[in-house]
């Protein structure tokens, strides 16, 4: 188990990590790392396969891990597992809400933009596809339109911006408006000069530049 836990310790030397450090990466607490490097306990194989992803970057240093660890006695006890599953609980449900926020406030201003094209009675198609294409709607005529609507304008940005390009080139249409709540920033709407043909237009304003 020595030989084991002497292992894990040349190889934070030859990283520079402290053991505080790389017990919060393993999501272990210092206590039980440092049993385990004593060899008081032996690491569940789901921790043992941690410890090698963040400590080993050749082949050579997993086979001499492994093998050390396969040394240890079989009648030493497990290590109680330190994770709070409760504070993992908390953590994923929170990324989830606010994935679920992000996600109503996006179909919300969607309608949003649909009932302003609705209202000023301008004939539209959503969502509309060319093949693996998609935009969130389409006003054909001449010139034609596509309208993507983006609830969080400071958020992937580029991505938007190569979406238009796409738009562009593979709808095809005439040209591009992205739609953004009123409240945007004015550094935002320079994003438009990166692409020909591409429009960001704050909501309030969308049936004016339409017409």
């Amino acid at each position: 188990m020595k030989s084991f836990g002497n292992t894990i310790k040349l190889l934070l030397m030859d990283r520079g990590i402290t053991a505080k450090e790389f017990a919060g990466r393993i999501n272990l607490s210092e206590t039980s790392l440092s049993k385990i490097v004593q060899g008081v306990t032996k690491p569940r194989q789901a921790n043992l396969t941690r410890i090698i992803e963040e400590l080993c970057s050749t082949p050579k240093e997993q086979q001499q891990l492994i093998a050390a660890y396969a040394r240890i006695q079989d009648e030493l006890s497990d290590e109680k597992a330190q994770v709070d599953q409760g504070v993992y609980d908390r953590v994923e449900e929170d990324r989830v809400r606010r994935y679920l926020q992000a996600k109503s406030q996006s179909i919300a201003f969607r309608e949003s933009v649909a009932t302003a094209l609705t209202d000023a009675d301008i004939e539209f198609q959503g969502p509309h596809q060319n093949q693996d294409i998609i935009c969130d709607f389409f006003i054909p005529g001449s010139p034609s339109i596509a309208v993507e609507c983006k609830s969080n304008p400071t958020r992937d940005w580029d991505r938007t911006i190569t979406s238009a390009r796409l738009f562009r080139a593979e709808l095809p249409c005439d040209q591009v408006v992205v739609v953004v709540p009123d409240d945007i920033a004015k550094e935002v709407l320079q994003y438009a000069d990166r692409v020909a043909n591409v429009k960001i237009v704050k909501l309030s304003r969308l049936i004016g530049e339409l017409g």
